[in-house]
């Protein structure tokens, strides 16, 4: 890509194994995390994407030209609500709105929500009231607000916004042919791997595991991700693209467990 691409949680995880792929087909990347990489040659700036303070200060220390922003870090929701919304979305929203202007003509921003975003149209209302806020703090005072009344967990309603967020984004773009996408992983071999069992409950986690044979491995997101980013599915815009291995299918479908 000729200019930059810039990535959220590119130290460990999805994210670095993303920066490995992008560098890997000749893109300078960027990397925006709270914990620095192991690659000491990557453009690296600090960012705590649930301190808005910390977002401001990034972005305005981000002057150039990007071809892409890939929204990649995230929290798993079970130990803090309040974070998992902050980082999974609030800050992921902040920080877009901030490049936004950035980002080259033809370019694109991704997103990675989950397939725990797969169901927002049960609480489109209320996605829709979250979306309608303005700015970090007025989210979070939304979300003190009525978190309690929306019907699920921090985690899957960050995601959900997310995936819906994504939609609205992508209109936003088109004058600019920009677009933008988001990723829902399933279950997926990182070190948070076990919270998010813990948040699901470790039987069912490992049955949906069982039903594909394995999790994914980052680098199965992370080959969906530099898709998106290099826009290698040119008239692909505001799709929430399902990575599982078939995991959603297969539970539609009752596959059963195991192979």
């Amino acid at each position: 890509m000729e200019h930059p691409v810039i990535v959220t949680g590119g130290a460990s995880g999805v994210g670095a194994e993303t920066v490995r792929q992008l560098q890997a087909r000749g893109n300078t990347v960027i990397c925006l995390d709270i914990k620095a990489p192991e690659d000491s040659n990557l453009e690296f700036h600090q960012c705590d994407l649930s301190d808005p303070a910390s977002i401001e200060t990034v972005a305005a220390g981000l002057t150039g030209t990007y071809s892409a922003l890939l929204n990649i870090a995230g929290v798993p929701g079970g130990l803090d609500p309040e974070l998992a919304m902050k980082v999974n979305f609030f800050g992921l929203r902040l920080l877009t709105e901030k490049l936004w202007d950035r980002i080259a003509d033809n370019g694109s921003v991704v997103n990675v929500a989950s397939i725990a975003g797969n169901n927002w149209r049960k609480r489109r209302g209320a996605i829709s009231d979250l979306l309608a806020t303005k700015g970090f703090d007025d989210g979070m005072a939304w979300w003190v607000a009525n978190g309690d009344k929306v019907g699920t967990d921090a985690y899957t309603f960050s995601k959900e916004a997310v995936v819906v967020y994504t939609m609205a984004l992508a209109g936003e773009g088109l004058s600019r042919n920009i677009s933008v996408n988001d990723v829902g992983p399933g279950p997926v071999e990182t070190p948070i791997l076990a919270d998010f069992a813990r948040d699901a409950g470790e039987e069912n986690m490992q049955a949906m595991i069982d039903m594909i044979g394995r999790p994914a491995s980052p680098s199965d997101i992370a080959e969906a991700l530099v898709v998106l980013a290099e826009r290698q599915i040119s008239w692909l815009n505001g799709h929430h693209l399902v990575v599982d291995g078939g995991m959603v299918a297969g539970h539609s479908a009752g596959w059963g467990t195991g192979r």
